[in-house]
């Protein structure tokens, strides 16, 4: 989320009233051990989109995996004029379950990578990736055993759009081949801004947002939902369940960002236009989603993750480039604890108070013990510095965060914005 237009859209919204069943032999840490981050570069240019990854060393910092930046065969998405939608996503790159494949996308070219993932942590581009994925701008993905779904955005300032954007279905193969599922696709309102596709935690049903459904034409009257559930079809179709889309509540903009409690039927989503999130329960039997409290954040609170035991919730306030901390003990009651502003922030940007550096993506380890998140380089006075940077946050053992290393700065362009974080 730009800070230096959300004011604009806080007005206006005031206003409105594969798994295969092969096993990776390295294990969850590889044969060489150490935790291991993968993010995506997001690199514009002609087939310069990659995966960047990285190994955590005993002492907090990172060192690039052996043959990284690896080639995902497409492009990303630039956004020189910093407009909302086109980096406001989560999830554009996944893990299966059995550690036997990575998933990125391509949003510039329309295509989702695959890799298979390599003992060392290193990649390797199945045969056929990267493979078509049924719309314009792919930007998030999810794993469900053998079906893999896909939010097509539909919004790219450098590419003219020429069909609505889409929740899509494919089948992943053991060799990691993706295949769109017949019927298995549902368009939404065009310029609704897909965001992000999340599996519930019984694997039942698919959450997602259309972050600006809500400055859609009809929502002086009647706003269009913004926040989706579908139940998962066994043949790899989505239904909407009753009621969906579902508004937020008036005034307070549109959904973006999603995490569910592991240890509830609990939602938790971003409001980023109100500098808040949301906690909603989730109907175990139809997947209805129902608003219970709104819950103060920092500037444009987006990204959301709780840790594997549902104890403590992270958001990043991305107009501040800063992590707040929630003690979710109660999942339905969250309570915050800490904010830890990021290091290396940039100067702000123009005359306002959003930093040159903003927090798009984050990532728990599989021990719980580090968080990492992806800062981009927002300033779109490119030569006031690059900003984009992948910090190592520890996790102290009562939830709360520190950031002990100077953060990673990425390898790409202060005109790239790199996003996601995937963990093994």
């Amino acid at each position: 989320m730009k800070l230096c237009l959300l004011a604009a859209v806080t007005g206006t919204a005031m206003l409105m009233g594969l798994a295969s069943c092969k096993k990776n032999p390295g294990g969850p840490e590889g044969t060489d051990g150490g935790k291991i981050v993968y993010t995506i570069s997001n690199d514009y240019h002609d087939n310069a989109n990659a995966v960047l990854a990285y190994r955590q060393q005993a002492d907090g910092t990172l060192a690039a995996l052996p043959g990284s930046p690896f080639l995902t065969g497409g492009t990303g998405v630039a956004n020189p004029n910093e407009i909302l939608g086109p980096d406001d996503s989560d999830n554009p790159i996944a893990i299966s379950a059995d550690g036997q494949f990575l998933l990125a996308v391509n949003g510039g070219s329309n295509t989702i990578a695959v890799f298979s993932i390599n003992p060392n942590g290193s990649l390797t581009p199945v045969a056929g990736s990267p493979f078509p994925s049924g719309g314009q701008t792919p930007c998030s993905v999810a794993i469900n055993g053998h079906f893999v779904y896909v939010a097509n955005k539909s919004l790219d300032p450098l590419h003219t759009i020429t069909t609505a954007p889409n929740y899509t279905t494919f089948t992943v193969d053991g060799g990691g081949r993706l295949t769109q599922v017949p019927f298995g696709q549902v368009q939404v309102a065009a310029g609704g801004s897909p965001s992000q596709v999340l599996v519930s935690n019984d694997r039942r049903y698919l959450f997602a947002t259309d972050f600006l459904a809500f400055m859609l034409p009809t929502e002086m009257e009647n706003p269009i939902g913004t926040l989706l559930s579908f139940s998962l079809q066994g043949t790899g179709g989505l239904k909407l369940a009753a009621g969906a889309p579902y508004s937020v509540p008036a005034g307070d903009g549109g959904a973006l960002g999603l995490a569910q409690n592991p240890r509830s039927q609990t939602l938790y989503v971003g409001f980023p236009v109100a500098a808040a999130f949301g906690v909603y329960s989730i109907d175990e039997a139809t997947g209805v989603l129902t608003f219970e409290t709104k819950v103060a954040g920092g500037p444009a609170t987006c990204w959301l993750r709780t840790n594997v035991q549902g104890t403590r919730l992270y958001t990043l306030n991305s107009g501040e480039n800063s992590v707040g901390v929630y003690n979710v003990e109660n999942p339905d009651a969250p309570v915050f604890m800490a904010k830890l502003y990021l290091k290396d922030s940039g100067p702000s940007v123009g005359s306002g108070t959003a930093t040159s550096s903003e927090d798009f993506s984050l990532g728990l380890a599989p021990d719980g013990q580090t968080l990492y998140v992806v800062s981009q380089s927002v300033n779109p006075v490119f030569t006031v510095g690059d900003f984009n940077y992948l910090h190592v946050l520890k996790v102290g053992t009562d939830g709360t965060l520190s950031e002990p290393t100077d953060p990673t700065l990425l390898p790409v362009g202060a005109d790239v914005r790199p996003q996601g974080v995937a963990t093994r």
